[in-house]
């Protein structure tokens, strides 16, 4: 869906093992705000991170992980309401993690 101007940018932290029923966790996060209508996502994945749902997490050469998670960060870029629809049903699925809501200025946000 193509969207410019003000809009709010969520950000998930959580780690690649956590799941949510049969998938894992970022996979159905990403799915139900597709079902929603939502303008964007990307889910990222860190090399190392601490404090949202471990101790420590560290990735080792090759993409191999040197802690019991690899952290992994989704993010979700549409308009205020659309955002503060999703959150509480996000919520209910991530049980470790955190979540950060900020502004953003949408500039360009055009799929094929």
């Amino acid at each position: 869906m193509a969207m410019e101007g003000k809009g709010k940018l969520l950000r998930i932290f959580i780690n690649e093992n956590s799941r949510y029923e049969d998938l894992p966790l970022y996979e159905a996060v990403t799915a139900m705000a597709f079902e929603h209508g939502l303008a964007g996502s990307m889910v990222f994945r860190g090399l190392q991170g601490f404090g949202f749902c471990c101790k420590s997490c560290r990735t080792q050469n090759l993409g191999m992980t040197r802690s019991k998670c690899q952290p992994m960060v989704v993010e979700f870029v549409d308009c205020e309401e659309k955002i503060l629809e999703i959150i509480p049903l996000v919520k209910k699925m991530v049980h470790s993690g955190a979540m950060i809501l900020q502004d953003a200025e949408i500039v360009f946000n055009q799929g094929e």
